[in-house]
């Protein structure tokens, strides 16, 4: 392990020479965010995959450019150091087909050329990862195609979907018999279950969705002071930050809805997959809206006047003491203090490097 840590302190030591101190900070606080959320996730069971969003994959694609993307790549593949010389977890890259549909420009009509070029793309700009990249949602380069034809179309609807919810009046008078509807009910009450789309799921979808909208009906219903709105919380205003419109008219935030779907973690939790879905994002909001979606507890409440509220009070009483999460601690352990020594050779690398771009002014 010395020699691992050796090695990566002068690698980061190397790569982060001639930045500026505050850039060098930047760099440590973004590998350690990658890293800690690594440790999370690793608590679940089973192997990893580490799902690429835009964000990451454009950092990759414009680092010879753009400095600031520059750094980002390198914080990142600093973090594939820890999964590859600190982690026993089986461990891969992964992209998703909207991922590579955003990468490749948000068009219709993609070739299976065009798929397998975008493809081999992705693999070259992060082989100094040392992770595999594996692909989520296709198995065949036609399936993929087919794929993209069906990312495209939810595109071209959701945008004209999102328009529509946006350019409605949400005023309500919230003022109830007892105290005052609430918005997210509302909300929920306004988006079908069922929308016609052929790639992304429309629980996830109507879930977005319905926290814009109970965003805008608390904005736009602040008239009767007897009535004032009530949010739902933190979660519902990340997931309406998630999307908006770019200058020419398209709906941003499409991958993160996908990012939210694949990397629900609270979903993997309880469905017990027997793999890990890791979303990998710069973006705040959406790693912010997955912190949220990150939660091992299950839910369990007791309706009381109903028959079996005795059984549901004795359920509850024996999920709490049945030691649910005794694994996911015993992975904990085992990796926290393996972070730890990671981020100690990491601060002595941005400490050298610092040191040195000090004495070459």
């Amino acid at each position: 392990m010395e020699g691992v840590k050796g090695k990566i302190i002068v690698e980061v030591a190397e790569r982060l020479h001639g930045r500026s101190d505050e850039e060098i900070f930047q760099f440590f606080m973004s590998t350690e965010t990658f890293a800690r959320k690594y440790a999370v996730s690793y608590e679940l069971e089973g192997p990893m995959y580490l799902v690429l969003d835009n964000s990451i994959i454009q950092s990759f694609k414009h680092r010879a450019s753009k400095p600031n993307r520059d750094l980002q790549a390198l914080s990142y593949t600093a973090f594939t150091r820890f999964v590859t010389g600190w982690s026993d977890r089986e461990t891969h890259l992964a992209v998703t087909p909207a991922a590579l549909y955003e990468h490749m420009g948000r068009r219709g009509n993609i070739t299976s050329a065009e798929a397998v070029n975008a493809l081999e793309e992705l693999q070259l700009y992060f082989s100094d990862t040392g992770l595999c990249m594996t692909w989520i949602g296709f198995k065949s380069v036609e399936a993929l195609v087919e794929v993209l034809a069906a990312v495209h179309a939810d595109d071209m609807y959701l945008t004209q979907y999102f328009k529509k919810i946006e350019g409605m009046s949400w005023k309500r008078d919230l003022k109830a018999p007892f105290g005052v509807k609430i918005p997210s009910g509302i909300a929920y009450g306004e988006i079908p279950d069922d929308l016609p789309l052929k790639y992304f799921d429309a629980w996830y979808v109507k879930f977005v969705l319905a926290s814009r909208v109970e965003r805008a009906i608390i904005q736009q219903s602040q008239h009767n002071l007897d009535a004032l709105p009530i949010g739902s919380g933190p979660m519902a205003e990340a997931l309406a930050d998630l999307n908006n419109f770019n200058r020419k008219g398209a709906l941003l935030g499409l991958g993160d809805i996908d990012m939210l779907q694949v990397c629900d973690g609270s979903r993997q939790y309880q469905q017990k997959a027997g793999y890990v879905l890791v979303g990998q994002t710069l973006d705040d909001t959406l790693a912010d809206v997955l912190s949220h979606r990150h939660s091992y507890i299950e839910s369990m409440g007791v309706e009381f006047g109903t028959p079996d509220t005795e059984s549901q009070i004795k359920d509850m009483v024996n999920f709490m003491f049945s030691k649910p999460f005794s694994e996911h601690e015993k992975r904990a352990d085992r990796i926290w203090p393996k972070l730890k020594d990671f981020m100690g050779a990491i601060a002595t690398a941005c400490k050298n490097a610092s040191m040195n771009s000090t004495h070459s002014q």
